[in-house]
């Protein structure tokens, strides 16, 4: 890829990989494999945001393998903070509020929200976009009182969160200290059509530097959220890695891959990315 020595980042993966499944199973494959950072994702039968009592267990069993949890993604099953309906969007907020509960009782720092869902035209963008601030300023206080921090992720293209300007006024309406950005390589690389030879984020308005909290690192070809591994899809890793240098990012970098039935073949080429990305990084 073309890259040079540089320092070592902090890498883990999501457990979309394996979501299908009760996530006790995927802990002795990261144990084996040595992954001992984690995103989870809730789903039915993987990961049960109401269930205390497999919390408890997954606590004890994260500690026996030294694993920590990074964060919790919010749960993607129609939960939208920005919905129009009312009574939806106060219940995506008490959904967001379990995962806040759950990311504390895991020991995790942050939990990660999408702004809102789809939006047909641009009023609808802008009403939905007016919700979905009433909706983070509701979850930032809440976040508060449990002291775990809120990243909102850039989304797909045609859903709110798909532009830096979106979630900038966000940003700058809340204006919280427990409020920062998740950055998500495959969506920004579908909304800003990239190359490998293009990467613009550094020219973004939006101060990623100071508000940048996550990043989920997958790849595409740039036309479908194909959530592949670094490197076999257009996304510009080596600009991108010379941008989070510059910036003197610290923070992790979770592999976003897609569901897998042979989980050790796909954990080896994991770690081949862990050690490119881990141990490179772009030339100047």
């Amino acid at each position: 890829m073309g890259w040079t020595k540089g320092e070592k980042m902090d890498f883990g993966i999501s457990t979309m990989i394996f979501h299908r499944e009760y996530i006790g199973k995927l802990l002795p494959y990261l144990n084996q494999w040595n992954i001992k950072l984690i995103e989870i994702r809730p789903h039915t039968g993987h990961f049960e945001l109401q269930d205390s009592h497999l919390i408890e267990q997954l606590k004890e069993k994260i500690d026996y393998f030294k694993i920590s949890v990074s964060a919790i993604h919010m749960p993607m099953n129609g939960v939208d903070i920005s919905h129009l309906e009312e009574y939806e969007r106060v219940k995506s907020i008490r959904e967001i509020e379990k995962t806040i509960v759950a990311a504390f009782r895991l020991g995790a720092e942050l939990v990660v929200v999408h702004p809102g869902g789809k939006y047909s035209n641009n009023g609808e963008r802008k009403q939905k976009l007016k919700l979905a601030i009433m909706s983070i300023r509701e979850i930032a206080e809440f976040c508060q009182e449990w002291n775990i921090k809120l990243a909102v992720e850039n989304t797909l293209p045609g859903r709110l969160g798909d532009n830096w300007e979106d979630i900038q006024q966000i940003i700058q309406e809340i204006h919280s200290e427990y409020l920062g950005i998740c950055l998500d390589t495959g969506h920004y690389l579908l909304n800003h059509k990239s190359d490998k030879n293009n990467f613009e984020l550094g020219e973004e308005k939006i101060n990623l530097p100071q508000y940048l909290m996550h990043i989920h690192i997958h790849d595409n070809d740039g036309r479908k959220d194909l959530h592949l591994l670094p490197g076999e899809g257009c996304f510009p890793w080596s600009l991108f890695l010379n941008y989070l240098s510059k910036i003197k990012y610290q923070k992790a970098l979770i592999v976003e891959a897609k569901e897998q039935d042979q989980i050790p073949a796909y954990f080896d080429r994991i770690l081949g990315v862990f050690r490119d990305l881990g141990s490179f990084q772009s030339e100047k």
